[in-house]
């Protein structure tokens, strides 16, 4: 009967696990489950190439945030990180938009292309020059967060292929 009862708690507790897994599983993918359900059914009501891009990137810019502000991106960072980009937007208070983007974007892991794309800038290599100039105002600033922002911000971007690979521990 012991072992029946050990048993039986081992179970519950291993489902609990499983349970609390798939929760955050399902926390982690729902934006791109919404993102994705709302692009197949564009397609299936046969609607413009140019309507369902405007659908996208407003949807992507929702979830990544864009010109207009931050998005659900930028809040999972806050939530997770102990509030990091207020505290930067606290210590910077003229920090744009962009710069608050890039950073976030940057410590995301994206592209540059894909960074500039999404904060709404015309040329790749204008996050590179954002990103370096947010760093020198980083270390310049007498800020306690001095290297824990600059941990966060890496030198170069991400690129797609072997660099992306290895970054997301997928090599």
């Amino acid at each position: 009967m012991k072992n029946t009862a050990k048993q039986d708690s081992k179970y519950l507790s291993n489902n609990n696990l499983r349970r609390a897994q798939r929760r955050r599983m399902n926390e982690e993918t729902v934006y791109l489950s919404i993102f994705l359900a709302r692009w197949f059914l564009m397609e299936e009501m046969c609607y413009t190439d140019e309507y369902r891009r405007k659908k996208c990137m407003e949807t992507l810019r929702e979830m990544l945030g864009g010109p207009e502000g931050p998005g659900l991106l930028q809040q999972r960072i806050n939530e997770v990180m102990d509030g990091i980009l207020d505290r930067l937007q606290a210590d910077f208070p003229d920090l744009h938009t962009v710069e608050l983007l890039v950073f976030s974007y940057s410590m995301a892991g994206f592209t540059n292309n894909l960074s500039a794309r999404l904060a709404g800038l015309r040329r790749d290599n204008a996050v590179s020059v954002i990103r370096n100039r947010l760093r020198s105002r980083i270390r310049r600033s007498g800020s306690p967060y001095v290297e824990e922002y600059l941990t966060l911000l890496p030198h170069k971007g991400c690129r797609f292929g072997r660099e992306m690979l290895y970054l997301h521990n997928l090599k």
